[in-house]
């Protein structure tokens, strides 16, 4: 059974102005979603449990939670790209089978132009983290709904942007899709399908850890290991 979904009416062009101002107010439901997105950046277990119970009530509004976050989503501007990584982190984990065909545009969307001048986090890269999340929220949905698995491999036969391939190709593989992918990549491509996704204790450095006491923690070419050249005015004192 969907949510209510109705919103006042009357008050004329000043209250439409309004509503559309605060998007996730224009309905219960778009409210649930504001609150899935608050509680989601929320640092505590007390906001994760909220996260939660959030999801499992958007769940039961499945028929009109994508037609709200597609609203919402598309009132968002361009720059507003961590807002819409976080509405389809909320899809990934509340999403049916019917957000799948929506995700796969979402990732397929067209990159803007890769420009050098504008620091290290340019539009470009915002927009890719975007459409990378949208290939993981469809992994969720996967995993859930195993019938719409399929559209991955349409993301993957689409050739995105390298990252975004990769992180299709990952996904496929994941759900056991291996076979079909290779069949989809050129042979150049092949390599995507051997990266590995390591578990977090492979890479994880324990604070206290006492196994690197016999390397030490001299840095390289120090001591009488030093070779650079030295100025006139300075005095190293060798060790």
């Amino acid at each position: 059974m969907p949510c209510q979904n109705e919103t006042s009416k009357g008050g004329g062009d000043s209250l439409d102005l309004h509503l559309d101002s605060r998007p996730f107010d224009l309905s219960p439901t778009g409210w649930l979603l504001g609150q899935a997105v608050r509680y989601l950046n929320t640092a505590d277990k007390e906001g994760e449990f909220a996260y939660t119970q959030v999801v499992e009530i958007l769940r039961r509004c499945s028929e009109d939670l994508l037609e709200t976050l597609t609203r919402v989503f598309r009132s968002m501007k361009s720059g507003d790209s961590a807002l819409r990584w976080n509405l389809l982190y909320v899809l990934g984990d509340a999403g049916n089978e019917k957000a799948a065909e929506f995700l796969v545009r979402v990732a397929l969307q067209p990159l803007p132009d890769a420009r050098e001048d504008l620091g290290c986090e340019t539009e470009r890269d915002m927009e890719m983290l975007v459409s990378t999340m949208a290939v993981h929220a469809l992994q969720k949905v996967a995993r859930r709904h195993p019938e719409v698995s399929d559209y991955i491999l349409r993301i993957v036969s689409e050739k995105p942007a390298r990252p975004i391939l990769i992180e299709a190709v990952k996904v496929a593989s994941e759900l056991g899709m291996k076979d079909k992918v290779r069949e989809l990549l050129s042979k150049e491509e092949h390599w995507m399908l051997e990266i590995r996704q390591a578990r977090i204790q492979e890479v994880f450095a324990e604070p206290e850890r006492e196994d690197g006491k016999e390397r030490g923690f001299t840095p390289p070419k120090s001591g009488s290991l030093y070779t650079a050249p030295r100025s006139v005015c300075c005095t190293r004192k060798e060790k």
